[in-house]
């Protein structure tokens, strides 16, 4: 004891100049997992606060007011997280900024004045999972002879919150294994984590262990359960829970909400919506997100300033958040000047980088790089500084333009302004130097980047080689996207389409028949079309509306009015082995040509008309529209899966270039 009391006061009165953070650390840890004695540790900390480790380092902290704690100093103890917690409560210069949710437990077990092991290490287990020091945490937990159920939720929870499901989950096994049966904190986390992993099955378990242990009826396990069948995409059974829920409360409502938005049920979000103004829970600002998602999923013009009408006349208190939300609803249902006139009246003291990051990214969908690039500009003037999605909206608007010089410079500029290249900014130079023709040089950028390219950068290598037929770098493309994601069929449809382009008939029908032999189908086309309130869809070949015999006659004759002034029917947009005339027949059928056809019978002369497709919009339709546009003297906006087409007088906006 003598000589390690000698060996620390030795070691603790050197310099250590020469060593290095990572080794100091471990020369204190190594002090402190020794010290056994008051006067040691007294020496110990002495040292640790001269060399401002108790500042920036909560590990060291905390392992000196648990041994005071043990070493019967309980006094010492409280002195030094008394001081610590008020002066970082202030100055907030400590890592993990301390609060009063930061070190409840250790405060407990202090005023309590119990110091007995069990208290210690659950104090200890509690501070370094709320500081993120999930190690620490799980090595404290391993070592501890008795566990409780708060110890063994404190840990699950930790791993859940830090986005690692699957460590939370076999803690959860290993808890039930040693006769732990938790409660309903447990359960919400079990059933988070589940949710994160997204798997179905799993989800059915954590449900039914929440049924049989009584958890069920707790609203809040009830809502996690909700969310989590809803992240696993399992929607239908979401809402089987939430109608059988005695008590519901905000959080139920937004969860079951959240999960229709992102399940790709936008109407049946807004029916829920609806239900929910009736019921005795007010919508908040989380609900108008949501909500702001679904419209915007449905590019419904009508449904997004309804909406915004409701959180203004509602008196709903509109943060930074919801207010870019709805700007971003504006542009993506169509109405980039109401968005753009908000960011006007928007206090400019009060805008974040979002808020230009939504109106630069609107601007570029729209077809109008110029003035994304403009406001660009004006952003840094003011001193905003552009981080990751700011760049991925510039580029992206360069490419939608083919402003190829002007997008290299954006890229340059990247490092200069200290935000690192990522996979999606690759992407986005690939696809813009690949539109514009420039595939060797796209080619080259692959081959720089740092790490294995995604299918994001493959694929947009391949689409560029489908516009300019380059069937030796498509294959290059289609192999890797094959191997990254082979159940992908667009990426096989784009390969066939090259093949076909160039007449190599064999590898078409080899392509095909892999399709078939994995059970891939192509994503069915789908149009959607505002008509006053209400909402009409389009398949293709779609004789299920009630206006269908009407339509097809007016696409019928429209085929031939636009024939008289020298429309030519793309015939290359339809497979190779149809006869012509099928062909021809095939192409006036398309999704968007049937809403477009709808919004010239329906819509009144003086709007627009207005169609939302979810795949992009096909060679020929776009040939098309710009000959029915000028005939009818009728703006129509088309927004694809890519970016909108504004239509008007036989010109489109993207300048053929998309």
């Amino acid at each position: 004891m003598e000589g390690l009391k000698n060996r620390a006061l030795h070691h603790l009165s050197q310099p250590h100049k020469g060593l290095l953070l990572p080794s100091l650390h471990h020369f204190y840890d190594h002090l402190l997992q020794c010290c056994t004695s008051l006067t040691t540790l007294k020496l110990i900390h002495s040292s640790l606060s001269t060399r401002g480790f108790l500042l920036h380092t909560p590990h060291f902290l905390a392992r000196l007011v648990i041994l005071y704690s043990k070493l019967g100093d309980l006094h010492s103890a409280r002195a030094l997280f008394d001081h610590h917690h008020h002066h970082h409560r202030h100055t907030q210069r400590m890592g993990v900024a301390a609060n009063n949710f930061t070190f409840p437990f250790v405060l407990k077990v202090l005023r309590s004045g119990f110091a007995s092991g069990v208290f210690v290490e659950a104090a200890l287990v509690d501070m370094y999972a709320k500081c993120g020091e999930i190690g620490d945490a799980h090595e404290v937990f391993d070592q501890m002879l008795v566990r409780d159920v708060v110890c063994w939720t404190t840990m699950i929870t930790r791993y859940e919150q830090s986005e690692r499901p699957l460590e939370a989950l076999m803690l959860f096994r290993k808890m039930q294994e040693e006769g732990f049966f938790g409660d309903e904190i447990t359960a919400i986390s079990v059933a988070s984590a589940v949710g994160q992993l997204g798997d179905g099955r799993m989800a059915e378990s954590v449900h039914s262990y929440a049924v049989l242990n009584g958890f069920i009826g707790d609203v809040s396990v009830g809502n996690s359960i909700v969310g989590m069948y809803a992240k696993c995409g399992n929607v239908e059974r979401a809402r089987l829970v939430f109608d059988r829920m005695k008590e519901r409360d905000g959080i139920s409502w937004n969860a079951m909400l959240s999960g229709y938005t992102q399940n790709g049920q936008p109407t049946d979000a807004l029916s829920l919506f609806n239900q929910m103004q009736s019921s005795e829970c007010d919508p908040n600002p989380v609900t108008a997100l949501i909500m702001v998602s679904a419209c915007s999923y449905l590019g419904s013009m009508h449904l997004g300033s309804k909406l915004h009408n409701y959180v203004i006349n509602s008196k709903m208190e509109m943060d930074n958040n919801l207010r870019n939300a709805i700007m971003d609803m504006y542009v993506k249902c169509g109405d980039l000047d109401t968005a753009v006139e908000m960011f006007n009246n928007f206090d400019p003291g009060k805008r974040d980088v979002s808020s230009w990051n939504v109106l630069i990214s609107g601007y570029g969908v729209h077809g109008r790089a110029k003035e994304a690039l403009e406001l660009f500009s004006r952003m840094q003037m003011e001193g905003v500084e552009p981080n990751d999605i700011t760049f991925t909206s510039v580029l992206s608007a360069c490419t939608h333009a083919g402003l190829i010089d002007e997008g290299r410079k954006c890229f340059a500029d990247m490092t200069k302004l200290s935000v690192r290249p990522e996979m999606k900014h690759y992407a986005c130079m690939v696809d813009m130097l690949g539109r514009a023709g420039c595939l060797n040089e796209a080619f080259s950028l692959i081959k720089e980047i740092p790490s294995q390219p995604s299918d994001e950068v493959w694929g947009a290598l391949l689409l560029a080689c489908r516009i300019h037929g380059n069937t030796e770098l498509g294959e290059i493309a289609a192999n890797h996207l094959f191997q990254l994601d082979p159940e992908h069929t667009g990426y096989y449809v784009l390969m066939s389409n090259i093949y076909a382009a160039s007449k190599k008939w064999k590898e078409v029908e080899k392509v095909r028949h892999n399709i078939k032999s994995r059970g891939l189908k192509k994503p069915a086309a789908f149009s959607v079309i505002e008509f006053g309130t209400e909402v009409h869809g389009f398949h293709t070949a779609d004789n299920s509306s009630p206006y269908y015999r009407e339509v097809y006659r007016k696409v019928e004759s429209l085929a031939i009015e636009m024939k008289m002034v020298g429309y030519v029917p793309d015939l290359s947009c339809v497979l190779h082995d149809v006869e012509p005339e099928d062909k021809e027949h095939l192409l006036n059928y398309h999704t968007e040509k049937l809403a477009v056809a709808f919004g010239i019978m329906k819509i009144d002369q003086g709007m627009a008309i207005q169609v939302t497709k979810n795949l992009r919009i096909c060679r020929d339709c776009h040939w098309a529209f710009k000959f029915i546009s000028s005939l009818y003297s009728r703006k129509i906006i088309v927004r694809d899966a890519n970016r909108f087409h504004h239509f008007q007088g036989g010109i489109c906006s993207c300048g053929d270039y998309w």
